[in-house]
């Protein structure tokens, strides 16, 4: 599979930072000099970490809804330790786990678990895999409605929109949810991913879960959408519902926020209408299963009050043995750097650190890669 042309990451505000992700341009640490395990010290996020520095080259590709911290990790890393290169495409969750089973990167990242098969072709590549979660966030849904800023939507509502069974925007469905709003008759324009995403997938898992009777089209990573217009990727769906009046689309917080768009309130469980933010993504995931291969079972029903349902973990993907150890050495450096000082990052960047049990087990995967 091609490769998106790498550009080197200079420093950014946040904005500016997912604009580059909106480009689609790999995102890149800069390499000179040589410091093969040797501790720098990093300014990360306003914190000062001691990074234990690996050497070479190693490149990642997957899933859009890291992108934006994935980059920052990368800055900062790259600053700590000048003699490594990490490059990462983010291409998407399916591109990124076809290229990562293909051995044409040296690790993947997803927002969804892949699949039996997908794992099975990965190994008889490269030998056992990892699922390393290394930050969570929120699934937001952002709308773009002429004069409307406030939205109230329950997961049955939500579901009726992207089944295509609510077509505008005054439906009785969604008044009822926005008591004296001022709702147009202007018809709902459906916008979703029209690549292999792991977004995709906690939407629809989301969907599947809150509201089985009115959402019939499954859940994955591309499903067959009953209603809308595809876009490429989180920056292409959020383009689209930029441009567009009257649409509705999803993606990661992070793009919203960048491009100044409203996100509907989610009801959840107890009744709460809940912004996407990186507390409600901590409320969400306190209650997450966390089984022994780190394959986290999300909680789309969480009872917390002040949990936002629509949220999830997600993953990097590592062979537990690098046939390179250069390479498997600094996979290994950059995800301890990712899981520690790099969790620093993730409020600003409407990102939610890993609970900290979850972060004290992925560090442990990540400290067992054979080098």
């Amino acid at each position: 599979m091609a490769h998106t042309k790498t550009q080197s990451v200079k420093s950014r505000s946040v904005p500016v930072l997912l604009a580059a992700v909106l480009a689609g341009l790999a995102l890149v640490a800069s390499a000179c000099g040589s410091d093969t395990n040797k501790s720098k010290t990093a300014k990360a996020s306003g914190t000062t970490a001691k990074v234990s520095c690996a050497s070479g080259t190693i490149s990642g590709a997957g899933a859009t809804f890291p992108a934006t911290i994935v980059q920052q990790w990368i800055k900062d890393y790259g600053a700590a330790c000048p003699g490594a290169t990490v490059n990462y495409q983010p291409v998407g969750s399916g591109a990124g786990i076809q290229q990562f089973s293909a051995g044409t990167v040296d690790f993947g990242a997803s927002d969804a678990v892949m699949k039996p098969e997908e794992q099975a072709t990965a190994e008889a590549k490269g030998g056992p895999v990892m699922h390393v979660p290394w930050t969570a966030g929120a699934v937001a849904v952002m709308f773009n409605i002429s004069g409307v800023k406030e939205l109230k939507l329950s997961g049955e509502t939500i579901a009726g929109i992207f089944a295509g069974t609510i077509t505008k925007w005054n439906d009785p469905k969604i008044k009822a949810e926005n008591a004296g709003a001022t709702l147009p008759e202007t018809g709902i324009q459906v916008i979703h991913r029209s690549d292999g995403s792991g977004t995709t997938a906690v939407f629809t898992s989301y969907l599947t879960t809150v509201a089985p009777a009115v959402w019939t089209a499954g859940a994955a990573k591309d499903v067959p959408w009953p209603t809308g217009q595809g876009a490429k990727g989180s920056d292409g769906v959020t383009a689209a519902v930029k441009q567009t009046d009257g649409a509705i689309g999803y993606a990661e917080q992070s793009y919203a926020a960048a491009n100044s768009l409203s996100t509907v309130d989610v009801k959840n469980e107890a009744g709460s209408y809940v912004k996407p933010s990186a507390k409600g993504v901590s409320a969400a995931l306190a209650s997450a299963e966390i089984p022994a291969d780190l394959k986290v079972k999300i909680n789309y029903k969480p009872t917390e009050a002040a949990a936002y349902p629509i949220s999830t973990t997600t993953w990097a993907l590592v062979f537990q043995k690098y046939g390179d150890a250069a390479k498997g050495a600094l996979v290994k450096s950059f995800l301890t750097y990712a899981l520690g000082a790099g969790q620093d990052a993730a409020e600003r960047l409407y990102y939610a650190p890993l609970p900290k049990d979850l972060q004290t087990k992925a560090q442990a995967a990540v400290a067992s890669l054979q080098t």
